[in-house]
């Protein structure tokens, strides 16, 4: 086999291999909140007001006030620390507002980071879904925010 050959039938086999990949991507989906738990009574999300020194919490995907979502969907939530602090990713809590309420965080746990949530092609059944979002810095210092994602029918 000369050379060239090999060179050919190698990117062959890399093509194929990349192809099959892209393939199997919507194998990868996350499936944030499953039919059962989307099911459930929800819990009203809290009506909260106040100045913290904790980190902040900013929604960037979807926008926070995007009317009907479609799925999969990005998720990225951002995280900033104040006064010189570090965020812990460690501290992070994600729950959904069920009863009872489920935890999303084993979940989501590969997204999670010091400077935020990223999560893509995340699916989950349609209708409203609030989630709380808990975070604390290397001063202990803890904010709680709350999501509500509206998922089109």
């Amino acid at each position: 086999m000369t050379t060239a050959t090999a060179r050919r039938q190698t990117v062959c086999s890399l093509l194929l291999t990349i192809a099959l990949a892209l393939a199997a991507g919507n194998a990868c989906a996350l499936d944030l909140i499953t039919a059962e738990e989307a099911a459930r009574p929800k819990a009203d999300i809290p009506k909260m007001r106040g100045i913290t020194r904790g980190p902040s919490v900013t929604q960037e995907a979807p926008a926070p006030d995007a009317a009907s979502l479609v799925t999969p969907l990005t998720l990225k939530i951002a995280f900033k620390a104040r006064g010189g602090a570090k965020i812990d990713p460690k501290t992070v809590e994600m729950t959904y507002l069920s009863t009872p309420p489920v935890d999303l965080l084993p979940r989501a746990r590969a997204g999670v980071s010091a400077s935020g949530i990223a999560l893509t092609d995340v699916r989950m059944p349609p209708g409203t879904h609030p989630i709380r979002l808990r975070v604390s810095d290397s001063e202990g210092r803890e904010t709680e925010t709350f999501l509500k994602l509206d998922i089109a029918k």
